[in-house]
């Protein structure tokens, strides 16, 4: 959550920063990025987690290590040939972009590809044996490692670069000193590495279908990004104007939606060992309670985010990124914010059953909403096809997933009631919101008028979730009443 909590107030410096249009360019670049890093640290370190936490309960630490040692080199290879690609054919995908500036940033992101494969094999190791603090830890470290160098390289250092570029770099450095960093608490914990020889096809028959899926899905992420901006230049507008509403969206509004998810993947990043650790030991009473609690936990801190966001969205938008525009989309999105919640703990729960294949679909039906949506309504309806675009996704997405994850367990999950009453309760959590914020506002800086109509919101939210009876604050993980998880057949 710390880690998630200095990745957002990078966000909102570097949208300061660099601006709407400059922003949109490097979202444009990252989204490129960001396959080359799906294809090298979705599936290994999944895999390894599962493998590592089935060698772990066996006691097999001579196992642990080789598929640790056999993901390093697959990681490295796969990194490598990337990264050769990418500077072979750098005036094909340059000639893509609406913007020649976004090749030479990706450029500038290649050496975190490789470094994020060395960090991905540690890291799937560590986070196998459940050394949740140290994952976290050099996850954190990169925040830090990237903020810092940032602002140095900004300010004192480079300051005559494009600040695009210093972002690319402060990336690529950060990356480079976390993999070191998780290399080091490897060994500092004991382990050791090991032969690859018989493991290098555990590895590529766990990771592949994995990485396969979530490629697929990332690609959807730059397709959108070259296909959004171009379809605005044919409705009329000029390439800087559309540049600055993909960076508004994707560079402002779009983070703030991810916010819930900072506890959500918190609570998925420990979810698939201690599922997979209670598949293996077939103690199937705590799969089901897992399943139940942490859906009831997702959906209800995802909700109740949004009575704030609706409430005083505008207001966020101008204080965060002095853009009131973002804010005015951030008031109109909110409500993405529970099937994207929802999204990421299902896919995470289906993960663990090794589902991976089988929810490919899920997310490439969503992905073509998306597309269909961007395609022949962003003329018309501009930064709010990307947001019915992107919720339509995610509705979708979810929807199929829980549907699956039904058929496979036979848990009751009851959801149904919980949306619909927690539905109802965002309407007048909101409006109270919207209500105190000018009162506020006569009393108090803009500052401390936003966080109290935080707490009014959330905490109206909360309050009726409490009276009502429909979620129990006594426990550690919130569950539903008076539902209960039933054993699995």
């Amino acid at each position: 959550m710390l880690t998630r909590f200095f990745g957002f107030l990078f966000r909102i410096y570097l949208s300061r920063e660099l601006g709407a249009e400059l922003l949109g360019v490097y979202q444009v670049a990252f989204s490129i990025f960001m396959v080359l890093l799906v294809i090298i640290s979705s599936g290994i370190p999944l895999a390894i987690s599962k493998l590592t936490a089935t060698y772990h309960v066996n006691k097999d630490t001579k196992a642990e290590n080789s598929i640790t040692t056999s993901a390093l080199i697959i990681g490295l290879t796969v990194a490598t040939i990337l990264c050769v690609v990418v500077l072979v054919f750098k005036d094909f995908i340059g000639s893509i972009f609406t913007d020649e500036r976004c090749i030479q940033i990706l450029i500038t992101l290649l050496p975190a590809v490789i470094a994020s494969a060395v960090y991905s094999a540690f890291r799937g190791s560590l986070w196998g044996t459940q050394n949740y603090f140290s994952v976290s830890l050099t996850e954190l470290a990169e925040q830090v490692f990237r903020i810092i160098i940032f602002v140095l390289m900004a300010n004192w250092l480079f300051e005559s670069m494009d600040g695009a570029s210093v972002a690319g770099w402060s990336m690529s450095v950060a990356c480079v000193l976390s993999a070191l960093l998780a290399v080091f608490i490897y060994f500092k914990k004991g382990k050791r590495l090991g032969n690859p020889k018989n493991f290098y096809k555990p590895v590529f028959k766990s990771a592949t279908p994995v990485t396969g899926v979530r490629v697929a899905s990332s690609l959807i992420q730059p397709v959108i990004a070259v296909l959004f901006p171009a379809m605005l230049v044919l409705a009329g507008y000029t390439n800087e104007q559309a540049m600055e509403s993909y960076g508004m969206a994707m560079g402002m509004t779009f983070p703030l939606l991810f916010l819930p998810s900072t506890v959500v993947g918190a609570l998925s990043f420990a979810l698939i060992p201690d599922l997979s650790t209670a598949i293996a030991k077939k103690d199937y009473n705590l799969v089901s309670n897992r399943i139940v609690s942490c859906l009831a936990f997702s959906l209800f801190i995802s909700a109740m985010i949004i009575p704030f966001y609706m409430g005083v969205g505008e207001p966020i938008g101008g204080f965060l990124y002095d853009n009131t525009a973002s804010g005015i989309y951030l008031t109109r999105a909110a409500w993405i914010m529970v099937p994207l919640g929802l999204s990421n703990i299902t896919s995470s729960i289906l993960n663990a059953f090794n589902l991976e294949v089988k929810s490919f679909v899920n997310n490439i039906l969503g992905g073509v909403f998306l597309l269909a949506i961007v395609a022949f309504g962003s003329g018309l309806l501009g930064v709010d096809a990307l947001i019915w675009g992107f919720g339509g996704c995610m509705l979708i997405t979810t929807a199929l997933n829980l549907i699956m994850l039904k058929r496979h367990t036979k848990i009751k999950l009851g959801l149904t009631k919980p949306l619909i009453l927690m539905a109802v309760f965002v309407v007048p959590s909101a409006l109270l919101a919207k209500w105190c914020y000018p009162l506020l506002m006569l009393c108090f800086p803009q500052f401390i008028s936003i966080a109290l109509c935080a707490c009014i919101g959330c905490g109206s939210f909360a309050l009726l979730c409490w009276l009502f009876k429909l979620v129990d604050f006594a426990s550690v993980i919130v569950k539903f009443k008076p539902k209960k998880s039933k054993k699995l057949v």
